[in-house]
């Protein structure tokens, strides 16, 4: 993913933790498709967690916060 595409999407994201993270692990992995795979979800219902509409399961969640402390070498 292009990197001004990265920030346009994370710009439109409600602004709580759980966006920040998901965010973030967009970042790392670098596109919706990959994180959507990452999590076991379809890349529509990703788009709705990252931007505020829905809340991800606990155990999503999780795995995107444990990828976000990984580094963003991950």
């Amino acid at each position: 993913m292009e990197w001004n595409a990265a920030l346009n999407v994370y710009a439109s994201m409600v602004d709580t933790s759980i966006t920040r993270t998901l965010g973030l692990a967009l970042r790392t992995l670098g596109s919706r498709e990959r994180l959507a795979a990452y999590l076991g979800v379809t890349e529509e219902r990703l788009g709705e967690w990252l931007e505020g509409r829905r809340e991800p399961p606990t155990d999503a969640y999780l795995r995107a916060l444990d990828l976000v402390a990984r580094g963003p070498f991950a």
